[in-house]
């Protein structure tokens, strides 16, 4: 039974054609240690069976509710999750993509933090990576206290998307903005920690990020990197951030690489790039 004094956890889980992973996902929210949460879906336009499989968790789960668009929102998810938000109740708001995993006691976890840290508005994970079968593959980890985040959003994105829980301070606002035409999270998330807002990623395993050959983080390599460069551009044009000069040589040389190998190679080599580069 829910602990009433326990505040309500609205997860966030936007999906576009998904059914061959979101029933896992499902799983590992419904089977959260921390039990006072509602999950809404979002079937963002999709085609496949990810309808009916949200029907039937929400009719075995009322915690389940679902929420349709006709067609695709774009953005990577970021659009559709701001619609999926504005129906959330819950004091707090976790994110997790419907293709991947929860820890059991993430929730339980972040919300703890959350509780003991009232000015933190923001708390991540790291991450464990896994392939299409589940299996663990590596493991991603990130800056843990607030200025160490701040210092590196030049170089990469030092905070998990898929594995934040944050205080529901965005009723009449959405939390991702949408400017550009990829990683709208990247500069949205930059703009509240640079407005003053705390972040804090926890330095546990405790979201399983899925790696497999329908993620679109792995399609139109070189348009996304430029959009990546425009936002790292604006972190410095319009706020003003400092960059360390060792992160901006990193990012030209990850430039140089994208931009000259050909692109069917790209994904091997970037991710050597990074584990080299530690970007």
């Amino acid at each position: 039974m829910p602990n009433s004094a326990a505040p309500l956890v609205s997860v966030i889980m936007p999906v576009y054609n998904g059914a061959r992973f979101l029933p896992a996902a499902l799983e590992s929210i419904l089977n959260q240690s921390y039990r006072n949460l509602e999950v809404l879906v979002l079937d963002n336009g999709s085609t496949d069976g990810t309808r009916q499989i949200i029907e039937s968790y929400a009719r075995r789960d009322n915690r389940v509710k679902p929420l349709y668009e006709p067609r695709p929102l774009g953005y990577g998810g970021e659009a559709a999750t701001n619609v999926a938000t504005r129906h959330a109740k819950g004091e707090l708001l976790a994110k997790l993509d419907a293709d991947d995993l929860a820890h059991p006691d993430r929730l339980a976890r972040q919300v703890a933090f959350l509780q003991a840290n009232p000015d933190v508005f923001l708390v991540g994970s790291w991450l464990t990576l896994i392939d299409e079968h589940g299996k663990p593959t590596g493991a991603r980890t990130y800056p843990v206290d607030h200025q160490a985040i701040y210092k590196e959003f030049y170089l990469r994105f030092p905070i998990a998307n898929p594995a934040i829980l944050y205080r529901n301070y965005f009723q009449q606002n959405d939390l991702y903005q949408i400017q550009f035409d990829h990683f709208n999270d990247y500069y949205s998330l930059f703009v509240q920690l640079n407005s003053g807002l705390k972040m804090h990623n926890l330095p546990e395993y405790l979201t399983f990020y899925r790696i497999h050959d329908s993620n679109t983080v792995f399609t139109k390599l070189r348009e996304k990197w430029r959009s990546n460069l425009n936002i790292k551009e604006t972190f410095i044009r319009d706020f003003g951030y400092k960059a360390p000069l060792s992160h901006r040589l990193k990012i030209k040389l990850i430039s140089l690489v994208i931009n000259t190998v050909p692109e069917s190679f790209l994904i091997r080599i970037m991710n050597r790039a990074r584990r080299v580069l530690n970007a």
